[in-house]
């Protein structure tokens, strides 16, 4: 590792002490607080979804949200009962104010489209993204929103979701390879010494911490969410 490179503390979170996670873990950057946090999905191993924040802010910055000490994770917040998910996805939404889009996939193979709002909370759209569903990767640029997915017979779609019908979503496949793997993320772990990792659970998101930073989530085999930031 270069000697410009810094490792931030590795935080290990549990859902109330107790709950398992299953499935991936899920980072975006966020836009809240002073320099903007980070957000985090995770699956319930039994029912619905949750959903965590780090407070990005340093001690000197103002605190909107004094339960939430800078430098640390909030506690989870769970959304979605009813459903078991093995995946989900989060991204900051250039709509507002401040909106996160998030795509869950259930077990049944069912792309789901959901958006959190100031007020409301998540909400699940009347419309999904897709069926049939095996695995996806989920990307955002200017409120669209890109979806690579394997579908269950093993065939590969690039589907997309503009914005003229915001905060509704409509889908439409388009031409490109869809791609869905992404093993930067365990690499990387492997290359720190970390060998702890579920395999297939493993993520990698950049955030601006520190001038810029390479945000790993993965599963430890206790069930646990674990969480390590490398800065550049």
């Amino acid at each position: 590792m270069s000697k410009n490179k810094q490792m931030h503390s590795e935080i290990i979170m549990t859902v109330g002490g107790i709950r398992p996670i299953a499935g991936r873990v899920s980072l975006a950057q966020g836009v809240y607080g002073a320099r903007g946090n980070l957000e985090l999905v995770a699956c319930d191993a039994t029912d619905g979804l949750w959903v965590f924040w780090f407070n990005a802010d340093g001690p000197d910055d103002p605190l909107d949200t004094p339960d939430v000490p800078p430098g640390q994770w909030s506690r989870g917040l769970a959304f979605a009962s009813g459903s078991r998910y093995r995946d989900a996805q989060i991204v900051q939404s250039t709509f507002g104010p401040d909106h996160l889009e998030v795509l869950a996939l259930t077990d049944a193979g069912v792309l789901e489209s959901w958006y959190w709002s100031p007020g409301p909370g998540f909400v699940r759209r009347g419309t999904d993204a897709a069926a049939s569903v095996r695995r996806f990767r989920l990307a955002h640029r200017d409120g669209i929103l890109t979806a690579d997915i394997e579908r269950e017979d093993g065939t590969t779609a690039v589907l997309t979701s503009g914005v003229q019908y915001y905060p509704q979503r409509v889908w439409a496949a388009v031409d490109g390879a869809a791609v869905v793997d992404d093993p930067s993320a365990e690499e990387m772990l492997r290359a720190h010494g970390i060998r702890d990792v579920v395999e297939g659970t493993a993520r990698a998101a950049r955030s601006r911490r520190d001038g810029g930073t390479t945000e790993l989530t993965w599963r430890d085999r206790r069930g646990r969410i674990r969480h390590l930031g490398i800065s550049d």
